[in-house]
């Protein structure tokens, strides 16, 4: 059967696209723009089963800034195949882009479990770091708004959330021990099972928001209000004093049940250079505030340092500082020299791999991110075409009319609805004007 016109049509303006210098393929499939949306529906309507076709009008629709059309493509086509990573790589974006990363965290979870992840594994591993801060800010922010609800709602037995350790000594140096001792609490409190602890960042973010209306995370009252959000039986709330010379931790535990808190306190105070030795006896000192008896193999898990270094330990605090603000690449700087003063210090590497991916992801946008799963795809003789069709529009203008024929189902190799005559003469120039 002679191939209808349309389709030959379709043919003479590839050839001149190919004239036009493009003789290879290019390495993936580029997300198609926004204006190609009802071509594409066509297309995935004569192909309802090609992932492919379903990336294709996905990505288009979230250029067009219509995400929602966008997840429900890709959640059909996942029905039909899935185990299709550049479709899965686009579908955690756009859950990202319709607000809803708790459900962006599954689906880049889901793609990095399978062996075919490839190139996607590094960019999606970034992606997901990033999803999982905005998932527990979204989780804080909910939090917050039904705060009248969580705190008549009983906490979980033996958990515990610590709160960021302030810093109220004279030396300006030393304040990054205020965050870097809060994380190495939160460690040796989990030295054993017997507590639930809490996630530093979780805690740190909902103490941010609570000391944009409220001053002083110290107060027992305060920390009351924050374990009930948090569904903590018990809150450690506390300070780092002292000078160039020496430093002094307060630290109380309150029982986040109680409307009149009594925090029990625990008081530390030693020489500067004997930090490690300090925070240790604290943290042993809030076991015994917390009614627990410590086993010999649980003592020894408490009395290891992540560092011997004090110097690595306060840029290590001010790496988490700049990171729990945000500011990732600052913190890739902290870290990175934390790791520099002490290579052995595995928490600093731990927090230097997070800042990193926080970081590229940050500086990677949405566009190009969606771009990595198209350059994984095979491009084929449509794609040359769908990519250059727009380049030839105003030929389609000096074309004769179809006559009611549907062209886009020619273009699919469909059947022609009526014959169509008359003669059309492309005349292409010589180069340099010459006929």
């Amino acid at each position: 059967m002679t191939r209808p016109l349309f389709i030959r049509r379709r043919a003479a303006l590839l050839g001149a696209a190919l004239l036009a210098g493009c003789a290879t393929a290019p390495g993936g499939i580029a997300p198609p723009p926004a204006s190609a949306v009802p071509e594409l529906r066509v297309a995935l309507a004569t192909a309802p089963d090609d992932p492919v076709a379903a990336w294709r009008l996905a990505a288009a629709l979230r250029g067009a800034d219509r995400a929602g059309e966008a997840r429900t493509v890709l959640e059909g086509s996942l029905e039909r195949t899935p185990d299709h990573p550049p479709s899965l790589q686009l579908l955690g974006r756009v859950l990202e882009d319709l607000d809803r990363p708790a459900e962006a965290v599954v689906v880049y979870e889901r793609l990095l479990a399978l062996p075919q992840a490839g190139a996607l594994r590094g960019p999606v591993s970034d992606r997901l770091e990033a999803a999982r801060r905005a998932a527990l800010q979204a989780e804080i922010a909910a939090t917050l708004a039904e705060e009248a609800r969580l705190a008549a709602t009983p906490p979980e037995a033996r958990t515990v959330a610590v709160f960021p350790f302030e810093y109220r000594g004279s030396n300006p140096d030393h304040a990054p021990l205020g965050r870097a001792l809060t994380h190495m609490l939160v460690t040796d409190l989990a030295a054993t099972d017997r507590f639930t602890v809490l996630e530093r960042l979780e805690v740190q973010l909902l103490a941010d928001e609570i000391g944009r209306t409220d001053t002083g995370l110290t107060d027992p009252a305060t920390g009351v209000r924050g374990g009930r959000m948090l569904g903590a039986e018990h809150v450690v709330i506390g300070q780092v004093g002292g000078d160039a010379a020496r430093i002094d931790l307060s630290a109380g535990v309150v029982a986040a049940t109680s409307d009149s808190p009594q925090p029990v306190n625990v008081d530390r105070s030693d020489a500067v250079e004997r930090f490690f030795e300090l925070e240790a006896t604290l943290a042993l000192g809030l076991f015994e505030a917390l009614g627990v008896q410590l086993t010999a193999a649980e003592r020894e898990r408490v009395g290891r340092r992540p560092t011997e270094s004090l110097a690595a330990l306060l840029a290590f605090g001010l790496g988490l500082e700049a990171q729990d603000e945000g500011r990732y690449g600052e913190a890739r700087g902290h870290f990175e020299r934390a790791v520099a003063l002490d290579p052995s210090f595995e928490d600093a590497s731990g927090a230097l791999d997070t800042a990193t991916r926080l970081d590229l992801a940050a500086n990677l946008s949405g566009d190009a991110f969606v771009a990595i799963g198209g350059e994984l795809m095979a491009p084929t003789l449509d794609d040359l075409w769908w990519s250059r069709r727009t380049d030839f529009l105003g030929v389609e203008t000096l074309l004769p009319t179809l006559g009611g024929r549907d062209p886009w189902a020619e273009l699919l190799d469909g059947e022609s609805l009526a014959p169509v005559g008359g003669t059309l003469i492309i005349t292409l120039p010589h180069p340099g004007g010459a006929p």
